[in-house]
């Protein structure tokens, strides 16, 4: 031991240290400052050990070190094996004759020639891939069994020497002959598509490829058919159809593979019933708004869409007819329906049966679009939020201004300051506004304004004006809407329209974080909202309640988690119309199967029974009386 401490002793006098030679020669102050026992501490520590257990820490540290290498080398390979996997399968589907023709359908070809041999006598059948032949090619199973048998069923009769109108039987014919066998391949196509589709899903949950690593193969499908601005102009319908053909056949996979890069597979929420009685909710003593938030925001969700498809929906929402007639009939009344629709597909329809219920606004100056609505006492006006480049020009005029009105000089407007751009979009289309609302409006009649994103900030910025100008707003909607107005004129609104004003956000959304508050550049502009504030968490539920010590962790593991799944974070994904409406009928369906509890609830204590007794014999007492 004597020995061994001898030894560096000794070569530390006869070679001085290199590391304070040169902290001494090149850094004086450093040098200086540093203690040199400092300096020297882990050289001697160093020197101390043993040469085995030297040997042993320099192999482990060498071993640590290669090992680091081999596995950032192995981790490399397996993504490129990864990405590669996902080529070739990608490459595999593009490939089948199926899916090419759904591709080349999707990739606005809606008009090109495809070609089939008919699967009796071979002769070849070439058409056209029409809006109307998708659609009828993407009905439920029921309907596309529906119409297999009332064909047989014609026919058998017309075989049985039946009184069948010679020229109905001769359309029956040449619509089993040939539409009907191309709806069958359409729907074979499509069901190709989509099962490819289910198996890059499978791939992904399997560990086979990551989220990201085939995203770059198949995003560019994943946007013509779930974001509405690569969509080919008038499909809207056919979308719509497709999205409810993928939740029907049970293609859930596909859901799951669209919600990964932030778009919702929404099948169409629009029904006959919509809008009726949103107007006595509080009247009947309802708990929540949820039914009527959920109509309006189908309202909100459906001014996206083309002009002529808005149309075809607001005259499902002003007919009678209840959903899903085609139940009601027998099979063959089913044919004469749908031959009658397709004699009829591609004509011009015009707005003229609904023209005193409904109206379309659209200016181009401005790019600001709007529809009214009108409905038994409920008159509801809709704007189109942000889409175009104009929409994000208008986002960005953030000084604020003077609120001023322009249809009526003589109304006193409110104290306060709104967001330029808003304003200016507003009165793009104030005059027509209220021309119909002078028209419409009777004394029963509710009046309620909707809108999301840039739509929601012009549904607030009109609600205002309606507002001042004596028009009593019974509820404004919005669905992630940016501020609008600073807090003087906020604390107007509040204090005026009270419970009036729902503002619903998203997770992650951040449009409604936008304008900030307060720009440190102009301190003298200070945005705020208007309004109640009712909150989706990271799973959809509604919170109708939060705050922000509750939001930051939900939003913070929201982020988290967009990340893992898809690569990408959500605060632009979360802000998409088709989310809003899905969590809506998720917290409908929830307080209805509650209210369903609550009344067994009742029924088991003997409440019900004794609460039916009560309104009977109140009801006798009125009836007597």
């Amino acid at each position: 031991m004597g020995a061994g401490a001898q030894v560096p002793a000794a070569m530390a006098e006869i070679s001085p240290d290199p590391v304070l030679q040169g902290l001494s020669s090149s850094s004086p102050v450093i040098a200086q400052s540093i203690p040199r026992r400092l300096l020297r501490a882990p050289l001697r520590v160093i020197a101390g050990l043993s040469p085995a257990l030297l040997l042993a820490s320099l192999s482990l540290a060498g071993g640590a070190f290669i090992a680091l290498i081999w596995l950032h080398i192995y981790q490399r390979q397996r993504r490129w094996q990864r990405v590669e996997l996902a080529r070739q399968e990608v490459k595999s589907f593009c490939e089948r004759p199926a899916v090419k023709n759904v591709l080349d359908i999707l990739d606005y070809e809606e008009y090109r020639t495809f070609y089939i041999n008919h699967p009796k006598d071979g002769r070849l059948i070439d058409f056209e891939a029409t809006d109307h032949r998708l659609r009828r090619a993407l009905r439920s199973h029921d309907q596309m069994v529906k119409m297999r048998s009332g064909l047989d069923e014609i026919k058998r009769l017309a075989s049985q020497n039946a009184t069948i109108a010679p020229k109905t039987l001769e359309l029956v014919r040449q619509y089993d002959n040939e539409e009907f066998i191309i709806e069958i391949t359409l729907r074979d196509w499509f069901d190709s598509f989509l099962g490819g589709l289910e198996y890059f899903e499978i791939m992904i949950e399997s560990g086979l490829v990551m989220a990201e690593e085939i995203k770059p193969f198949i995003i560019y499908w994943v946007n013509l058919i779930g974001d509405r601005r690569y969509r080919r102009k008038g499909g809207s319908g056919f979308y719509d159809k497709l999205f409810h053909y993928i939740h029907w056949a049970g293609y859930g996979r596909v859901q799951k593979l669209f919600e990964r890069f932030g778009f919702k597979i929404l099948p169409p929420p629009y029904s006959t019933h919509d809008f009726s009685g949103i107007e006595t909710i509080e009247a009947e003593g309802g708990k929540y708004d949820t039914y009527r938030a959920l109509c309006l925001a189908k309202a909100a969700h459906l001014v996206y869409e083309d002009r002529d498809y808005v149309t075809d929906i607001s005259r499902l929402w002003l007919s009678d007819d209840i959903d899903n007639r085609w139940k009601q009939l027998n099979a063959r009344r089913y044919v004469v329906e749908v031959i009658k629709n397709w004699l009829q597909e591609g004509e011009k329809t015009s707005i003229r049966d609904i023209r005193d219920n409904f109206m379309y606004l659209d200016m181009r100056l401005t790019d600001t679009q709007a529809f009214l609505f009108h409905k038994g006492d409920n008159l509801i006006l809709a704007f189109k939020g942000t889409q175009q480049l104009n929409d994000w020009k208008t986002n960005l005029k953030i000084r604020l201004k003077e609120f001023t009105v322009l249809a009526d000089q003589e109304a006193v407007p409110p104290t306060g300051r709104v967001h330029r751009g808003f304003l200016d979009a507003w009165q793009s289309v104030e005059k027509q506004v209220i021309y119909y609302l002078k028209k419409w409006i009777t004394p029963n009649t509710k009046l309620w304004v909707t809108g999301h994103s840039l739509g929601g900030a012009l549904a607030a910025v009109a609600t205002i004006s309606l507002e001042t100008q004596g028009f009593e707003v019974s509820g404004l909607y919005t669905f992630g809407q940016p501020r609008v107005a600073d807090w003087k004129l906020v604390n107007y609104m509040n204090s005026r329209m009270g419970d009036r004003i729902i503002r619903y956000a998203n997770n992650n959304d951040i449009v409604p974080l936008i304008p900030p508050q307060l720009i440190p550049w102009v301190p003298t502009r200070v945005y705020g909202h208007i309004g109640q504030f009712r909150y989706f968490n990271d799973s959809g539920s509604l919170r109708r309640q939060s705050f922000m010590f509750q939001r930051f962790p939900d939003r913070l593991f929201g982020l988290i988690r967009a990340i893992v799944t898809s690569g990408t974070p959500d605060a632009v994904d979360d802000h998409k119309m088709e989310f809003y409406v899905a969590n809506l009928q998720k917290a409908l369906d929830r307080e209805e199967e509650e209210a369903k509890l609550e009344i067994e609830q009742g029924m088991i204590s003997g409440d019900f029974v004794e609460g039916m007794k009560e309104r009977m014999r109140a009801r006798r007492s009125s009836i007597e009386g």
